[in-house]
């Protein structure tokens, strides 16, 4: 007697997706025209004012709920300046973009609040996390499953991996 268990990374990647559309158009609504002031008694070419008007700070919802798995995705990701301070809050920056990682509860997920130049298009940087924190967490999920199957002395019996990434085990149950 077999028994198949599938993991969807796509059924992940679809939720983690849906939330970042929804920032990502709230962001671009916050999105204010750029003002360059000019000013003549100044020699150089390349000058631009940058009040604080020109920048942005968006608070999002993630679908982040793992510590441990959150702050890999962020070293995997290449930020720089990764920190957590002594009450659980998680910093860094990547691009031009600071990230905070936040959240109430640890039963809830991690919200960010990102600040950043009005004009940068911070779209394909959640994109990516997200992407990246859900193979982080199929692979987690794999790994359990793995680990559980031996505790109880279970066989899998076949392992494939199809073209979207989705794992099927068939696990020998006698």
């Amino acid at each position: 007697m077999s028994c198949t268990v599938l993991a969807l990374p796509i059924a992940l990647a679809w939720v983690a997706g849906n939330i970042v559309k929804v920032g990502i158009a709230a962001a671009n609504e916050m999105s204010v025209e750029n003002e360059i002031k000019e000013k003549p008694e100044i020699a150089c070419d390349n000058i631009q004012i940058i009040s604080e008007k020109h920048f942005i700070e968006k608070t999002l919802e993630t679908p982040f709920m793992d510590k441990y798995l959150l702050i890999k995705t962020l070293t995997e990701h290449g930020v720089r300046g990764l920190s957590e301070n002594e009450y659980g809050q998680i910093k860094c920056y990547s691009g031009h973009y600071e990230l905070n990682f936040e959240r109430t509860n640890a039963n809830k997920p991690y919200y960010v609040i990102i600040k950043a130049l009005d004009s940068d298009d911070i779209g394909p940087t959640l994109n990516a996390l997200n992407n990246e924190y859900s193979v982080n967490v199929q692979e987690e999920s794999y790994n359990n499953i793995v680990a559980r199957l031996k505790e109880n002395n279970l066989q899998i019996e076949n392992e494939e991996v199809c073209d979207d990434n989705t794992i099927v085990l068939t696990i020998n149950l006698e």
